[in-house]
């Protein structure tokens, strides 16, 4: 596939090397002299420094050509341009932008694309408010992907010291199929593993599960060894968009929340948008302030614009009694230290940003894509066609690649944890977890006979 990113950026270079990474031929634009010849110098891929908003340019480098266009400069006017552009040279291009701003969010004219020829407007950030509602809803999860409207989810935890999984292999493990569940992804310490019945569980791992919206997920608790958390109150760290969004929500479950904000302007701001959330005008740094508000919190996010100061105030807050922390980051070596340091959970704009771009990469049916543990896993949802080489044999009978594991299927509208037996056919949708740059190879194995 030719592709073509206008933006060099924090999820322009994310994308673009998930997207190399993944075979196609990828096109870089930005007008920043000093980012182009990086990449140029660390990544397989064209990149190109000129005007991205000079029309010829952009057509000389490609977009009467391309596949897919991707619009990410940090402008949001910019890239609802582009768009514009990329549109009225390829229209068969599938073309993407992304946008911030709530004034382009919340219009349907944008955010539908009802007048933008079919194009797609999206936000990175509306991706990461999503995550910390879906972290909220599944108890010491330190990371929850939902497909179907929520109606299954594959979320990750650590294992507890007394969880009865420990030490055994996963083929005599009968305690999670009966409450339906199923483990589809193990990190051992770094190392990303796609289980096999022979898989043994260690105390130091963290697993990803398949959960439905069935699930009762205190007994998937118990075998975790680990203990519910009860919402006593939330804090938030920083009062920007994100926090407001994200607290508003939070206010209609009953729960308690708190917005910790230096401006007090937005404060006032906040104050009069928000019904029951206590904003208070405060320096989220001062340690006197966090070690008062962490304790008896059940969960502390910080939200704040800078990731060093997520990364220490998550810090701070566990040391100080809150129950579980989440920090807001796309830093990847933050990301990849969080756990290590006591951190819960980690949200990444750019990471929510490039699983929701792999769903227009397949040839065939891609319903919903996301990327999880920092990357290092790609999950696909998939609809089965007729004309599939896996339709009408068992599982255990496909010769499904070692780096692929069917974590779900949807069978007429009711989520199944499948099993070796389980059959699949036309109209089936099925969700596959498998590591990054097998996507064509997880396409070529379920498409066409």
């Amino acid at each position: 596939m030719e592709i073509v990113i206008v933006g060099a950026g924090v999820v322009g270079i994310s994308l673009a090397k998930s997207l190399s990474g993944e075979g196609h031929n990828v096109v870089v634009i930005d007008n920043d002299l000093g980012v182009i010849k990086h990449l140029q110098e660390t990544m397989d891929l064209q990149a190109l420094h000129g005007d991205t908003s000079d029309g010829e340019f952009l057509i000389g480098a490609g977009f009467d050509k391309a596949d897919l266009i991707l619009a990410v400069t940090n402008s949001d006017e910019s890239n609802i341009i582009i768009l514009l552009m990329a549109r009225s040279v390829n229209p068969k291009a599938r073309i993407i932008a992304r946008v911030r701003k709530k004034q382009f969010l919340k219009n349907p004219a944008f955010s539908n694309g009802d007048h933008l020829g079919g194009a797609i407007v999206f936000s990175p950030e509306f991706a990461a408010v999503e995550m910390v509602e879906d972290l909220l809803q599944v108890d010491q999860a330190f990371e929850v992907v939902p497909f179907e409207n929520g109606s299954f989810s594959i979320a990750g935890f650590r294992l507890g010291e007394e969880s009865v999984l420990i030490g055994r292999p996963l083929m005599e493990i009968q305690e999670l199929s009966q409450v339906g569940a199923l483990i589809v992804a193990v990190d051992k310490g770094g190392e990303v593993v796609i289980p096999n019945g022979r898989t043994i569980l260690n105390v130091t791992d963290r697993v990803f599960i398949t959960t439905g919206a069935r699930t009762e997920l205190s007994k998937i608790m118990k075998l975790l060894g680990r203990q519910p958390v009860q919402h006593r109150k939330i804090v938030i760290a920083g009062g920007g968009w994100k926090a407001e969004q994200i607290a508003a929500r939070i206010e209609k479950d009953g729960i308690p929340v708190f917005i910790l904000e230096k401006s007090q302007e937005r404060c006032q701001e906040l104050a009069s948008i928000l019904e029951e959330t206590a904003v208070l005008h405060c320096d989220a740094t001062d340690p006197e302030v966090i070690q008062k508000m962490s304790q008896g919190a059940s969960t502390f996010i910080a939200l704040t614009n800078q990731q060093e100061v997520n990364l220490v105030l998550c810090l701070m807050a566990r040391k100080f009694g809150a129950r579980r922390a989440i920090a807001l980051m796309d830093n990847e070596a933050y990301m990849t230290m969080a756990p290590s340091l006591g951190i819960d959970a980690v949200v990444s704009p750019k990471l929510a940003a490039v699983g929701k771009i792999l769903r227009f990469l397949s040839h065939g049916k891609v319903l919903d894509a996301a990327m999880m543990l920092n990357g290092k896993l790609d999950a696909l949802y998939m609809e089965i066609q007729d004309n599939s080489r896996i339709v009408g044999k068992p599982l255990k009978d496909l010769g499904l690649p070692k780096t692929v594991i069917v974590a779900g299927v949807i069978k007429k509208g009711q989520m199944f944890v499948p099993n070796g037996n389980m059959v699949l056919h036309p109209g089936d949708h099925a969700l596959v977890i498998t590591y990054p740059g097998h996507f064509q190879q997880v396409d070529e194995f379920l498409g066409r006979k």
